[in-house]
């Protein structure tokens, strides 16, 4: 009984213990038939892994310290399956998980739609349902769980499936250990921990340190993790107090455009985009067996996350000479001007005594060429501006600060007995979440340096009123629910589940300048969940379920939609402003304009599927139907702005099949993943910047067109050798297929090609308490990209080598090979 209530700390935790959910590692050779217990519901209520009617993937510390990468998202991306990662930020802290076709990310501005969970707290942030793969300490992490499908068990953003991450404590990790590498990049990793326990009262302790120099220009980046846990356990109960404390200096300068990587791979675009992190988290977790049928389990948190963000970019503003002086203006384009065969330099030159009578001059001009074309130049006033007033047109910096903060708990009971007739257990349980963020931003004019590209120390220290940002925002959750496991037969059970959402989510403008960000909204859903499972055969499992779950949209994607306009434009006549002047275009994550509503995402799937062992070999294959309605859309609008917006309907059609197997002393694993992604209605969306956007700089989707950013084959062989009893090395293959551009959704341009990437892995077990092992990323040194999206046409950033590039495509090119070697030590 001691062992059920021995890691009650992840509410979430599914301990599942099949071979046929193993990962890329020597493990895979200790697959087992044996039936263990997981949890399914947040606070941790354990059920027969035979009766889950979705699948699962699980990995252990020792498979994440086996694959050695930089983040609990690289090791995701090469061991499970249907998961694909991609480099939009060009930081290997930062980047985008996609799983299904549903993302994961510490970048806002991407629709989430994976929930997930350290501990049982859920740690996707308040403001845009991120999650920060640099605070994820791998080295304390115990076990990870993957399960696929809209589960509502798992709360809101479980559309695509939830990932469950359930930490050591000292009754799960006795003793203690250093580790430490180095190598290609200028990086270097060090991590140590100690844990242990009298039986009844435990600690653990974990310290992990990562810095590197980055292989590509400007982008050194470093985090420090400390994580620890102080536990007391009975025979009937059990209470684990755990601690986090993060800080990270995260530099990931983006993409760059296609002409500039053929150039030199390392080059960057613009520079610096830096993310500082600084994050504190508290959680309680406890469970009790009243008595063999009855118990109970839940948790309580506490987290808050410091983010300061700091990014280099392109301009659109322009310094015009005028009578009275120099001013500063927008909306002066240059293609435009080219159209009336004037060059924009020569409107400068004190001939207009301000903007509004060069605007006139322009339309004017083009009206009497007979050119379809309206200029709307916007000019700032001197009490327009702060700061020192100097003005520049080189660049811009943007600026911003949000500090969100979360508290609330999770409390279930579970009844274990007959009901109606049937052997089974009920679990009851209620939760409570409230985020809140605040958020201010500024953008000040800069100049930059024009062979780096980095603005860097060149802020002018004039600040553009306008673009600054001062927002309050509020989500707030409660959630009741309940799932039933009966055994209708011994070889069949049905599951029954339900949750109850109610989501308020609040923003205020703390500014008092911007009335039209202020907003009341409301979402209510109740979701529901029928599987059931057949053990057809010793060896065979077989299981089916539908499951609906939920997302509330979040305060940023409320905050910067495509209803903004028409509410921006009715505030600003109200206000006596002119309506030509409003923006049409959010720059995240450095700006909200306002706030219509959105509607809330609901997604329905179908999951039928197999498992088991044939012969030597476990198996797993199921295929996956997931619709979402009310889909969020992010619409680019430039490489780094764009709008939310609700799509009818997108789907989410798959298979996947895997094989694990061991020859000899040859451990392998065979995975195949089929994800169609596609949208299921016709519609027009923003993207300015595409070859074939009409007048209004739109293009046409239609119904089965791909969702971008998503690869449809996906495979992977992973192997281990077992080269002798003190060494092993392991090669692993993964391949994707090609994948549409980011603002290409109506799938008419070139595609990102595909690639396939091969790693190697090496292990030396010096004694039983000193390892070597060592690790080459990209063997063969491939070049590939693994993100692309449609950005301004580059040239316009008038710096030397960039001024004469045209294509507006931007790609996010992988790493070239790289080696690293470690040690680590186990004291006794």
């Amino acid at each position: 009984m001691q062992n059920n209530l021995a890691h009650p700390v992840s509410p979430l935790r599914l301990a599942i213990g099949i071979a046929l959910t193993g990962l890329a590692s020597h493990i895979f050779a200790q697959a087992s038939a044996d039936i263990l217990v997981i949890d399914v519901v947040p606070a941790g209520a354990s059920i027969d892994s035979s009766k889950v009617p979705y699948p699962i993937q699980v990995g252990s510390a020792q498979d994440l310290d086996n694959v050695g990468g930089a983040s609990l998202a690289d090791f995701m991306g090469q061991s499970f399956s249907s998961v694909s990662l991609n480099d939009a930020q060009n930081n290997p802290l930062q980047r985008d998980l996609q799983y299904r076709g549903f993302t994961a990310s510490p970048l806002l501005g991407l629709a989430q739609g994976l929930a997930v969970y350290q501990n049982g707290v859920r740690i996707n942030e308040p403001l845009g349902d991120a999650v920060n793969w640099d605070l994820l300490p791998q080295s304390a992490i115990n076990q990870i769980t993957l399960s696929g499908g809209s589960n509502p068990l798992y709360g809101l953003n479980s559309l695509g499936g939830s990932l469950v991450i359930d930490m050591k404590n000292g009754f799960n990790f006795q003793g203690s250990n250093v580790e430490v590498s180095a190598g290609s990049f200028g990086r270097s990793t060090a991590n140590y921990e100690i844990g242990g326990n009298d039986g009844q009262l435990g600690y653990y302790l974990n310290v992990e340190r990562f810095d590197e120099d980055g292989w590509r220009d400007q982008s050194e980046s470093d985090a420090l993790n400390l994580y620890g846990s102080l536990s007391w356990h009975s025979e009937y109960s059990a209470v684990n107090l755990n601690l986090q404390h993060g800080r990270s200096d995260l530099i990931g300068n983006g993409a760059s455009p296609i002409e500039l990587l053929n150039i030199r791979r390392e080059a960057i675009f613009t520079g610096p985009d830096v993310t500082e992190n600084k994050l504190t988290m508290v959680n309680l977790d406890f469970a009790h067996e009243v008595s063999s049928n009855i118990s109970f389990s839940g948790n309580l948190f506490w987290r808050e996350n410091d983010t300061d963000a700091f990014n280099g970019d392109g301009t659109e503003f322009a310094v015009c000479e005028f009578t009275g002086g120099d001013g500063l203006i927008e909306g002066l384009e240059e293609d435009d001007i080219e159209e009336l065969g004037i060059d924009d330099d020569d409107l400068c030159e004190g001939q207009f005594s301000d903007a509004e009578a060069l605007e006139d001059f322009l339309n004017n001009l083009a009206s009497s060429l007979d050119e379809n074309e309206e200029y709307n130049i916007e000019g700032f006033e001197d009490d327009e501006l702060s700061g020192t007033g100097v003005l520049a047109d080189d660049a811009i910096n943007n600026i911003s600060n949000r500090v969100q903060q979360s508290f609330g708990g999770d409390f279930q009971w579970t009844l274990k007995g007959t009901f109606a007739g049937y052997e089974g257990q009920i679990v009851l349980g209620g939760s409570y979440f409230h985020g809140e963020s605040d958020f201010r931003s500024v953008l000040e004019l800069a100049e930059i340096d024009p062979l780096t590209r980095v603005t860097t120390g060149l802020g002018t220290g004039t600040f553009v009123d306008v673009a600054a940002t001062l927002i309050n925002t509020e989500t707030e959750t409660l959630s009741t629910y309940m799932t039933s496991t009966l055994d209708l037969i011994d070889a069949v059970a049905l599951t029954l589940s339900l949750r109850a959402n109610d989501t308020d989510v609040t923003l205020r403008d703390r500014s008092g300048m911007r009335p039209e960000l202020n907003g009341d909204h409301n979402f209510s859903r109740l979701n529901p969940a029928l599987g059931v499972t057949w053990q057809a055969a010793e060896n065979h499992n077989l299981y089916a379920s539908f499951s609906r779950s939920s997302r509330a949209p979040t305060p940023i994607e409320l905050a910067c939609n495509e209803g903004v306009f028409e509410l921006a434009v009715k505030f600003a006549i109200e206000r006596g402003d002119d309506p030509d002047d409003v923006d049409f275009e959010c720059r995240l994550p450095n700006a909200f304009l306002a706030d219509p509503p959105l509607d809330d995402v609901v997604s329905n799937s179908f999951e039928i599927g197999a498992r088991g062992f044939i012969g030597g070999m476990a198996y797993s294959a199921g295929v996956f139907h997931t619709t979402n309605k009310n889909d969020i859309l992010f619409q680019t609008t430039g490489r780094a702005t764009g709008l939310f917006a609700n799509i009818d309907e997108t789907q989410r059609l798959g298979f996947e099949g895997r094989l694990t197997g061991n020859l000899q002393h040859l451990n392998w694993t065979l995975a195949y993943s089929f994800v169609d992604a596609t949208f299921e209605d016709n519609f027009k969306v923003l993207s300015p910047n595409h070859a074939f956007a009409d007048d209004e700089g739109e293009i046409l989707v239609e119904n089965g067109d791909q969702i971008p950013g998503i690869p449809q084959n996906q495979f992977k062989l992973l192997t281990n050798y077992r080269v002798t009893d003190l060494f092993g090395i392991g090669l692993d293959i993964i391949s994707n297929s090609d994948q549409h551009l980011r603002g290409d959704e109506s799938n008419q341009l070139h595609t990102v090609a595909g690639y396939t990437l091969v790693n190697l892995r090496a292990r030396y077990q010096v004694s039983d308490q000193f390892e070597i092992f060592a690790t080459v990323n990209n063997l063969l040194d491939e070049e590939f990209e693994t993100f692309g999206l449609l950005g301004e046409e580059p040239g316009e950033l008038e710096v030397p080598m960039i001024e004469d590039l045209t294509v507006p495509l931007f790609l996010g090119p992988a790493p070239p090979r790289a080696a690293f070697v470690g040690l680590s030590y186990a004291f006794q």
